[in-house]
């Protein structure tokens, strides 16, 4: 199916990639299909770049600041980039110290774990706060 303002002609050229013409602004890029779920890149237990698939800045930034301000200290470097805007993957790179023994697989799973803890004290206060509103009609 394509839209009444595409050319009849359209139709007859297959190799065309079919996008959704509605959701599309003139200047605007289709997003491409998220290439990975997790991967794990590095040679090193205590060096090690997280690919996740499916999400951005919005994960990367409070994974890169948890690892940061670790209170166990033994993180030398966390960082993450978004290789491009319209791949929705997000890379998170974690280098150890490597005389604390902790290992780069651990510290991740730790700021995993503690980013889901704020999120659901977070959740808990919000659904309290809407509890206790008054609604004026």
């Amino acid at each position: 199916f394509l839209p009444s303002f595409l050319p009849s002609f359209l139709p007859s050229f297959s190799f065309l990639p079919s996008f959704n013409y509605y959701t599309m602004s003139v200047n605007s890029t289709p997003i491409q299909p998220v290439p990975v779920g997790l991967e794990v890149l590095g040679n090193s237990e205590y060096s090690q770049t997280y690919r996740v698939g499916g999400h951005d800045h919005t994960l990367g930034n409070p994974i890169r600041h948890l690892l940061v301000s670790s209170q166990s200290n033994d993180v030398d470097f966390a960082g993450y980039s978004v290789p491009h805007p319209s791949e929705r993957v997000v890379q998170i790179r974690v280098q150890m110290k490597n005389d604390k023994g902790r290992k780069a697989d651990e510290a991740i799973v730790d700021a995993c774990d503690t980013l889901k803890e704020l999120c659901q004290h977070i959740k808990a206060k919000v659904e309290q706060a809407h509890d206790n509103v008054v609604k004026v009609e």
